[in-house]
């Protein structure tokens, strides 16, 4: 199992990632930064950090495994398990863990100490982006009228590439749209042309047929549960059809603002009764029906 890389790829997505029975990995965002002593100005990204107060279990690694292995949830689970006894074992015995892109983490008089790799940059917002080293103008050798703090200078070509490459590509885009408005404009006017100039004679004409389109989903839905937090409804639908419920799907936000997962949704109220029963009995308790056009 590629627990590293599974770790590694829900960090990217989230702010914290569970390791049931050991702790939690927790990212905090840093802005850009400037190192006067080296001269080295780095990006904003995600710094790692180890807290071994978090280690129930909210289902995320596993429901995130068990979709990534095509398994069932209770497997999963059983594998984080197995890994989480083989880290704790390594750990007591003074050894070190190391997870790859991520960090090593150690214990010593029963307190865990983590390192982070600072090898890739968490932050998906700065992909692309990397460190570079800026060297110092010799002041000695520029008139004063010129003087000024080399970052600055950087700054400001920075700035300019962006504007310039901006300016550019949304130039092209402009030109694009423009071409194409002219193309659509010609043909409809062609085609306008050839209808106004054609001649339909219908002898016998078809009656006319009234088809009664059904609406996608139904309105009555079978609730599962109810998030402060966008990312934890994510979480949910994952969970939800990585068990077998295939229809399961977002019904946006309630009048609290909370956002809303169900486990299907029906066109019938009956419907959704019998269904409701059955989810209650063998799933989950506190599920329940709500009625909402959400189409």
């Amino acid at each position: 199992m590629k627990f590293d890389k599974y770790v590694k790829d829900l960090l990217y997505r989230y702010d914290c990632v569970v390791l049931p029975n050991l702790g939690a990995f927790i990212t905090r965002n840093i802005s850009a930064k400037i190192d006067e002593s080296s001269n080295v100005i780095y990006p904003p990204s995600k710094h790692i950090s180890f807290n071994a107060q978090i280690k129930e279990n909210d289902g995320l690694l596993a429901n995130h495994i068990a979709i990534v292995e095509n398994i069932s949830r209770e497997k999963a689970v059983k594998k984080i398990d197995k890994k989480i006894l083989s880290y704790n074992k390594t750990l007591n015995n003074g050894g070190l863990v190391k997870f790859k892109d991520i960090g090593s983490l150690s214990l010593k008089n029963d307190k865990y100490i983590f390192n982070p790799s600072n090898n890739v940059n968490f932050l998906s917002s700065a992909f692309g982006l990397f460190e570079f080293s800026a060297s110092k103008v010799n002041k000695n050798s520029v008139d004063k009228n010129f003087k000024f703090n080399t970052y600055y200078k950087y700054a400001a070509v920075l700035i300019i590439t962006l504007f310039i490459g901006g300016s550019i590509i949304t130039n092209y885009l402009n030109d694009i749209n423009v071409s194409n408005q002219i193309s659509y404009k010609k043909a409809e006017k062609e085609i306008e042309d050839k209808i106004q100039k054609a001649t339909f004679v219908i002898d016998n004409p078809l009656p006319v047929i009234k088809l009664r389109l059904s609406k996608k989903y139904g309105d009555f839905h079978i609730v599962g549960g109810s998030f402060r937090v966008k990312e934890n409804s994510y979480s949910k639908l994952e969970q939800l059809k990585a068990v077998g419920y295939n229809d399961a799907r977002k019904i946006g936000q309630n009048s609290f603002g909370l956002y809303q997962v169900a486990y299907a949704s029906y066109n019938t109220r009956a419907e959704a009764k019998n269904a409701l029963n059955n989810i209650r009995s063998k799933h989950n308790i506190n599920a329940w029906l709500l009625y909402k056009d959400v189409n």
